[in-house]
């Protein structure tokens, strides 16, 4: 597959990355959206690390989860379904987005 960049853009502040590309040999072209996960990850870790339990409006904050997560979870459905979103969470791969101090839930 031969892809061209047509459009690219960076934001600074969301470190998250747009790409316009064309697939040269199909004339097709799709988005690619990225995002630097390294500064969610230890924003979460000092978070978890912190954790105090539930606020004074009994809310618990339990995880920071990266919009390009997010937008993927959220074409499968899984943001509409808490059940779905729990699980998800537990996942292994998706713990280093906790912030309530790895409890289950």
């Amino acid at each position: 597959m031969v892809d061209r960049t047509l459009f690219e853009s960076w934001n600074e502040v969301t470190r998250r990355s747009t790409e316009l590309v064309l697939d040269e040999e199909t004339g097709l072209s799709y988005v690619i959206h990225s995002q630097d996960l390294k500064p969610i990850i230890e924003h979460c870790k000092r978070l978890s690390a912190e954790f105090q339990g539930t606020n004074k409006q009994d809310i618990t904050h339990v995880a920071s989860i990266p919009l390009v997560i997010y937008r993927q979870w959220e074409a499968l459905g899984i943001t509409k379904d808490e059940q779905l979103l729990k699980r998800e969470l537990e996942k292994p791969e998706n713990r280093v987005f906790r912030t309530d101090g790895g409890r289950t839930l």
